[in-house]
């Protein structure tokens, strides 16, 4: 039952105003948290490093497959193509595998998803499709696929384009590269990429989204640029939409500024990627520093490490001027000799060893075994990470840095122990006490293991005394505030975070979500909205969205993200009881206005 606020008349469950004053009522909503422990939404980093088991979304992939618009079987283009196989489905379209009727031979074909919660999105989205249609026409290189038709049907928007017979080099990582891709090919890959940015430049064509997912690898390991949605004529760059791919975007081009030198480091980022399988979108302090590939892949040359860290500095003019001086830098690099592997006497231990180095320096022990630790856990592997942790700290007591690897192996096994955790993180803290990371490390262990918000909130502050640009300490920070009624002070910390990183999800899913439970819904709105401009395919933020739309009356809208967040994820129970509760209301409005007989 429901009572009104007004009169206190008692209504039920499902009244939408009261039944004698018609006043509003107050909508339920299933905002998720402020719960102690828990992550902040599905799929928050958190909730991979810590297990909140609430959250047991699938993966990225599985989120995306979960709706394909076009069967196999179907025929589209005047009955011309066959549709056989769903490829890919995006953020803001679909990839088919399909047959051309006419000519007999195997097409892509790629289709523009309607699933905008706003008009100017959709309008931007057909502009950019348009576009994309447009720039393939006048292209011609051997590393960018042929457009053989484009047309409209039925509403959808159409690519028809050279299938390409491979994977993106973010599939080959995953299946081949668990702790990255050797040298050889990623310089083989490099070189090419270089070659055909070097030919879109001369087009005076910036790319703008070069990231492993849009670089395909055929049988003949030759690559193809692929997604020109977002790329863009140098003289036609006024859009006031940023759209960027956290991680591999350079900073002017996060400002809303891309140049070609954007392109060269998002190059830089990919490769950083292919070579030690860390997620740029983790970098710290900053998205933006990259930590030194051989930190990771001491195998990796020194010279090839140099070229890919120049492509990653931050400010233009400091990168490689062109895409062709880059390519240049790579072929002058002596031939590739693979490392000699030594086994340490009485260990039984594998030493890499390059041939830059000298055997009779050796790389440290402890140093190895952090990135054998680190690389275990990556993997999900934490006995093996735990082995390789307790070595570290056993060859050298006196480095921080291998009791904070010990520590997060305690934080992250199955199941965690969170006391061993805080013991080796202080030890670490003993030798180096301004990590900042160290400090907000105890603070994930006291939020999200121990349940203590209290307490994570002091290690939060001090590491954001030591580093005030910390904007995931920011968001966590927040979280503490909002879990202990603080809520205006986790409103400030939440914008920090969104005004530290602007293309951060979680930042904005955190700071939604307050709003949301507050009823501010314009500001719950604009965070919603954000999020999903930045990640299509995100259902929690469609349920809550819907919510919003609910809460301002806007049922339609309500209506529709409500049920595509219930195709993304059908095991959402709150989705599912958004959904059933807005079309029950649906159902009502339609027999009260329905005009009587």
């Amino acid at each position: 039952m429901r009572v009104c606020p007004v009169c206190q008349t008692v209504n039920t469950d499902e009244a939408v105003r009261c039944v004698n004053c018609q006043n509003p009522l107050a909508i339920p909503v299933a905002v998720i948290g402020p719960a102690v422990g828990a992550a902040g939404y599905p799929g928050a980093p958190e909730a991979k490093n810590y297990g909140a088991p609430e959250y047991e979304l699938g993966t990225q992939i599985e989120q995306t497959h979960a709706a394909p618009r076009l069967t196999p079987g179907t025929m589209i283009g005047k009955n011309r193509y066959q549709i056989v196989r769903v490829v890919a489905l995006g953020g803001m379209g679909a990839v088919y595998q399909g047959i051309d009727q006419h000519l007999q031979r195997p097409c892509a074909i790629k289709e523009m998803l309607d699933s905008f919660t706003e008009q100017k999105d959709r309008e931007q989205a057909v502009e950019w499709f348009r576009r994309e249609a447009s720039l393939l026409h006048d292209l011609n290189h051997q590393a960018i696929p042929r457009v053989r038709d484009s047309f409209e049907e039925n509403n959808r928007y159409y690519l028809v384009m050279d299938f390409v017979q491979g994977r993106n080099l973010a599939q080959v990582l995953d299946e081949d590269g668990p702790h990255g891709l050797p040298e050889p090919r990623v310089r083989n890959w490099a070189s090419q990429i270089c070659e055909v940015l070097s030919y879109l430049h001369h087009q005076n064509i910036i790319f703008r989204d070069l990231k492993p997912a849009n670089v395909m690898v055929g049988i003949d390991d030759r690559v193809r640029l692929i997604d020109f949605g977002i790329a863009r004529y140098l003289r036609a760059q006024n859009e006031s939409t940023v759209i960027v791919t956290f991680g591999f975007a350079a900073p002017e081009q996060m400002q809303g500024h891309p140049e070609r030198a954007s392109d060269i480091y998002s190059l830089g980022a990919t490769l950083h990627r292919l070579l030690t399988h860390h997620d740029p979108a983790q970098n710290k302090p900053t998205v933006f520093d990259f930590p030194m590939i051989r930190s990771f892949r001491p195998d990796v040359t020194p010279q090839f490490e140099q070229i890919i860290m120049r492509a990653l500095m931050p400010r233009p003019f400091d990168r490689w001027q062109t895409a062709g001086a880059m390519n240049r830098a790579i072929q002058a690099l002596p031939p590739y000799i693979p490392p000699t592997q030594l086994i340490t006497p009485n260990s039984g231990m594998v030493t890499t060893m390059t041939p830059s180095r000298s055997i009779s320096r050796p790389l440290q022990r402890a140093e190895e075994a952090i990135i054998q630790s680190r690389q275990a856990l990556d993997a999900g592997h934490w006995q093996e990470a735990m082995k390789y942790a307790r070595r570290a700290v056993d060859n050298d007591k006196q480095n921080a840095q291998t009791h904070k690897m010990l520590g997060l192996v305690f934080a992250r096994s199955q199941p965690p122990d969170p006391n061993r955790a805080l013991q080796a993180y202080t030890e670490s803290l003993r030798i180096t006490p301004n990590d900042f990371e160290t400090h907000r490390l105890i603070g994930d262990v006291y939020l999200f293991l121990l349940r203590k918000p209290l307490e994570a909130m002091t290690a939060y502050q001090q590491s954001l005394q030591i580093n005030p640009t910390d904007f995931e300490a920011h968001r966590l920070l927040g979280m503490c505030l909002e879990q202990t009624q603080q809520d205006e002070l986790a409103r400030q910390h939440f914008a920090e975070a969104v005004r530290l990183a602007p293309q951060y999800v979680p930042a904005h899913m955190a700071y939604g979500q307050l709003a949301l439970r507050l009823g501010r819904l314009k500001d719950a709105e604009l965070a919603f909205v954000t999020a999903l401009r930045l990640n299509n395919a995100l259902p929690v933020a469609r349920h809550l969205l819907a919510q919003v739309y609910e809460r301002q009356g806007r049922m339609q809208e309500a209506l529709r993200e409500a049920e595509y967040a219930i195709q993304v994820d059908p095991r959402d129970q709150n989705a599912q009881a958004t959904l059933q509760r807005l079309r029950k209301a649906a159902r009502d409005t339609h027999n009260f206005t329905r005009p009587a007989n």
